[in-house]
């Protein structure tokens, strides 16, 4: 956070000794280490909500492609039944046709 070394942590442990007292000094200590732990903590929750909000926004997104890829799929499908039951030439074979099917056993002559 700070780049604070020993030399400044120093200096303002004589200052604080001077201005607040040697008998005050350590309550005020403790005060300021409370009060510097309840901001790592609000600001840890803080950045842990923003991942959680940006993880979200990516799983939305993925979930909204994957819903416009069904329905796109879906629409194709309806629209192939349509077109199969508009045209029901195409879904019955010719009998005077081979099958390409390859299960089927050869013709004996």
């Amino acid at each position: 956070m700070f780049d604070i070394g020993f030399l400044e942590l120093l200096l303002l442990a004589i200052i604080a000794m001077v201005v607040i007292g040697p008998e005050r000094l350590p309550g005020a200590a403790r005060s300021v280490g409370q009060t510097i732990g309840k901001m790592r903590r609000f600001f840890n929750s803080i950045q842990n909500q923003i991942e959680q909000e940006i993880r979200l926004e990516e799983l939305n997104k993925k979930i909204m492609a994957e819903t416009k890829d069904l329905e796109i799929k879906a629409n194709n499908l309806t629209n192939n039944n349509q077109n199969q039951a508009h045209n029901p030439h195409h879904l019955t074979e010719d009998p005077n046709t081979e099958s390409s099917d390859s299960t089927k056993e050869p013709k004996h002559d």
